[in-house]
Protein backbone atom coordinates (compact mmCIF):
# COMPACT_ATOMS: atom_id res chain seq x y z
CA UNK A 1 0.00 0.00 0.00
CA UNK A 2 2.75 2.44 0.96
CA UNK A 3 4.77 1.40 -2.07
CA UNK A 4 1.83 2.06 -4.39
CA UNK A 5 1.27 5.51 -2.84
CA UNK A 6 4.96 6.33 -3.28
CA UNK A 7 4.94 5.14 -6.90
CA UNK A 8 1.76 7.09 -7.65
CA UNK A 9 3.31 10.26 -6.26
CA UNK A 10 6.31 9.74 -8.55
CA UNK A 11 3.96 9.20 -11.47
CA UNK A 12 3.02 12.88 -11.25
CA UNK A 13 6.50 13.93 -12.35
CA UNK A 14 6.40 15.66 -15.77
CA UNK A 15 8.09 12.93 -17.89
CA UNK A 16 5.75 10.28 -16.52
CA UNK A 17 2.71 12.52 -17.00
CA UNK A 18 3.78 13.00 -20.63
CA UNK A 19 4.07 9.24 -21.13
CA UNK A 20 0.75 8.56 -19.44
CA UNK A 21 -1.44 11.45 -20.63
CA UNK A 22 -0.19 12.57 -24.03
CA UNK A 23 -1.36 11.09 -27.30
CA UNK A 24 2.14 10.06 -28.33
CA UNK A 25 3.94 9.36 -25.05
CA UNK A 26 2.99 5.75 -24.35
CA UNK A 27 3.10 4.60 -28.01
CA UNK A 28 6.56 6.14 -28.36
CA UNK A 29 7.88 4.45 -25.22
CA UNK A 30 6.28 1.14 -26.22
CA UNK A 31 7.91 1.40 -29.65
CA UNK A 32 11.34 1.75 -28.05
CA UNK A 33 10.53 -1.14 -25.72
CA UNK A 34 9.58 -3.38 -28.64
CA UNK A 35 12.64 -2.27 -30.62
CA UNK A 36 14.84 -3.27 -27.69
CA UNK A 37 13.01 -6.58 -27.40
CA UNK A 38 13.49 -7.28 -31.11
CA UNK A 39 17.23 -6.56 -30.99
CA UNK A 40 17.64 -8.61 -27.83
CA UNK A 41 15.78 -11.60 -29.26
CA UNK A 42 17.85 -11.38 -32.45
CA UNK A 43 21.12 -11.51 -30.53
CA UNK A 44 19.88 -14.31 -28.27
CA UNK A 45 18.61 -16.29 -31.25
CA UNK A 46 21.92 -15.92 -33.12
CA UNK A 47 23.89 -17.04 -30.08
CA UNK A 48 21.56 -19.96 -29.28
CA UNK A 49 21.48 -21.16 -32.88
CA UNK A 50 25.27 -21.09 -32.96
CA UNK A 51 25.38 -22.97 -29.67
CA UNK A 52 23.43 -25.87 -31.17
CA UNK A 53 25.56 -25.80 -34.31
CA UNK A 54 23.14 -24.04 -36.64
CA UNK A 55 24.17 -20.91 -38.46
CA UNK A 56 27.43 -18.93 -38.47
CA UNK A 57 29.61 -22.02 -38.11
CA UNK A 58 32.50 -20.06 -39.61
CA UNK A 59 32.76 -18.11 -36.35
CA UNK A 60 33.52 -19.48 -32.91
CA UNK A 61 30.89 -19.22 -30.21
CA UNK A 62 33.08 -17.06 -27.96
CA UNK A 63 33.87 -14.67 -30.84
CA UNK A 64 30.17 -14.38 -31.71
CA UNK A 65 29.25 -13.76 -28.06
CA UNK A 66 31.81 -10.93 -27.86
CA UNK A 67 30.45 -9.35 -31.06
CA UNK A 68 26.84 -9.56 -29.91
CA UNK A 69 27.48 -8.43 -26.33
CA UNK A 70 27.24 -4.64 -26.99
CA UNK A 71 24.00 -5.15 -28.90
CA UNK A 72 22.60 -7.38 -26.16
CA UNK A 73 23.54 -4.96 -23.38
CA UNK A 74 22.21 -1.99 -25.36
CA UNK A 75 18.92 -3.73 -26.03
CA UNK A 76 18.56 -4.69 -22.36
CA UNK A 77 19.28 -1.09 -21.33
CA UNK A 78 16.65 0.26 -23.75
CA UNK A 79 14.10 -2.26 -22.51
CA UNK A 80 14.75 -1.57 -18.82
CA UNK A 81 14.64 2.20 -19.34
CA UNK A 82 11.48 2.15 -21.45
CA UNK A 83 9.85 -0.47 -19.22
CA UNK A 84 10.59 1.67 -16.17
CA UNK A 85 8.99 4.67 -17.88
CA UNK A 86 5.85 2.65 -18.62
CA UNK A 87 5.76 1.24 -15.10
CA UNK A 88 6.28 4.57 -13.34
CA UNK A 89 3.77 6.35 -15.57
CA UNK A 90 0.99 3.94 -14.56
CA UNK A 91 2.11 2.02 -11.46
CA UNK A 92 -1.42 1.08 -10.42
CA UNK A 93 -1.79 -0.97 -13.58
CA UNK A 94 1.30 -3.05 -12.87
CA UNK A 95 1.74 -3.40 -9.10
CA UNK A 96 -1.07 -5.94 -8.66
CA UNK A 97 -0.82 -7.51 -12.11
CA UNK A 98 0.01 -11.23 -12.00
CA UNK A 99 1.35 -11.27 -15.59
CA UNK A 100 3.61 -8.32 -14.75
CA UNK A 101 4.98 -10.14 -11.71
CA UNK A 102 5.52 -13.23 -13.86
CA UNK A 103 7.30 -11.10 -16.46
CA UNK A 104 9.63 -9.61 -13.84
CA UNK A 105 10.39 -13.07 -12.43
CA UNK A 106 11.12 -14.43 -15.90
CA UNK A 107 13.28 -11.39 -16.68
CA UNK A 108 15.40 -12.00 -13.59
CA UNK A 109 15.73 -15.69 -14.45
CA UNK A 110 16.60 -14.96 -18.09
CA UNK A 111 19.24 -12.39 -17.14
CA UNK A 112 20.81 -14.74 -14.61
CA UNK A 113 20.74 -17.57 -17.12
CA UNK A 114 22.12 -15.47 -19.98
CA UNK A 115 24.96 -13.86 -18.04
CA UNK A 116 25.65 -16.89 -15.87
CA UNK A 117 25.14 -20.12 -17.80
CA UNK A 118 25.13 -19.03 -21.44
CA UNK A 119 28.18 -16.81 -21.03
CA UNK A 120 30.15 -19.68 -19.52
CA UNK A 121 29.09 -21.93 -22.36
CA UNK A 122 30.32 -19.38 -24.89
CA UNK A 123 33.68 -19.05 -23.17
CA UNK A 124 34.31 -22.80 -22.72
CA UNK A 125 35.40 -25.31 -25.34
CA UNK A 126 32.30 -26.73 -27.01
CA UNK A 127 34.06 -29.94 -28.09
CA UNK A 128 34.13 -31.18 -24.51
CA UNK A 129 30.37 -30.80 -23.96
CA UNK A 130 27.63 -33.22 -24.96
CA UNK A 131 25.54 -31.90 -27.84
CA UNK A 132 22.32 -32.66 -25.96
CA UNK A 133 23.40 -30.32 -23.17
CA UNK A 134 24.00 -27.51 -25.67
CA UNK A 135 20.55 -28.05 -27.18
CA UNK A 136 18.93 -28.02 -23.73
CA UNK A 137 20.74 -24.80 -22.76
CA UNK A 138 19.78 -23.08 -26.03
CA UNK A 139 16.14 -24.19 -25.75
CA UNK A 140 15.92 -23.05 -22.13
CA UNK A 141 17.45 -19.70 -23.06
CA UNK A 142 14.98 -19.13 -25.89
CA UNK A 143 12.06 -20.28 -23.76
CA UNK A 144 12.94 -17.84 -20.99
CA UNK A 145 13.33 -14.85 -23.31
CA UNK A 146 10.22 -15.53 -25.38
CA UNK A 147 8.21 -16.17 -22.21
CA UNK A 148 9.02 -12.63 -21.09
CA UNK A 149 7.40 -11.30 -24.26
CA UNK A 150 4.37 -13.55 -23.85
CA UNK A 151 3.94 -12.49 -20.22
CA UNK A 152 4.19 -8.88 -21.37
CA UNK A 153 1.34 -9.42 -23.81
CA UNK A 154 -0.77 -10.97 -21.04
CA UNK A 155 -0.55 -7.77 -19.00
CA UNK A 156 -3.11 -6.17 -21.32
CA UNK A 157 -5.58 -9.03 -20.98
CA UNK A 158 -5.27 -10.52 -17.49
CA UNK A 159 -5.44 -8.47 -14.27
Amino acid sequence: MVLLLLLQSWSNWAPFVFVRDSKYGMPMVQSFHLMGLTILLATVLLLDLRLVGLGRKDYGLSWLERQLKPWTLGAIAVMIFSGSLMFLATPGKYVDSRPFRLKMLLLCLALLFHFGVLRRFAAADSASRPRLLEVIVACLSLTLWFSIGWAGRLIAFIP
